[in-house]
């Protein structure tokens, strides 16, 4: 359950550019470690926690389905 969002009820009519800041050496591995942990991921989430602007942590959880008979 996702909260704390806000619903669109009308299209946004105006397009507004927003400059992506440059990205350094930690903003490459943080985006590597993601990338590696979403690899092979069939079932479960990644949940990036970002503290002022910053990515501070990554979680990976995984969830296993089994088949029952």
């Amino acid at each position: 359950m996702i909260s704390g969002g806000t619903i669109v009820t009308e299209p946004v009519r105006e397009s507004v550019r927003v400059p992506l800041p440059e990205r350094d050496d930690a903003a490459e591995e943080a985006l590597a470690q993601i990338r590696e942990l979403l690899r092979g991921l069939k079932f479960g989430s990644v949940n990036i926690i970002v503290q002022d602007g910053v990515i501070i942590q990554i979680d990976r959880t995984e969830k296993r389905r089994l088949r029952g008979k």
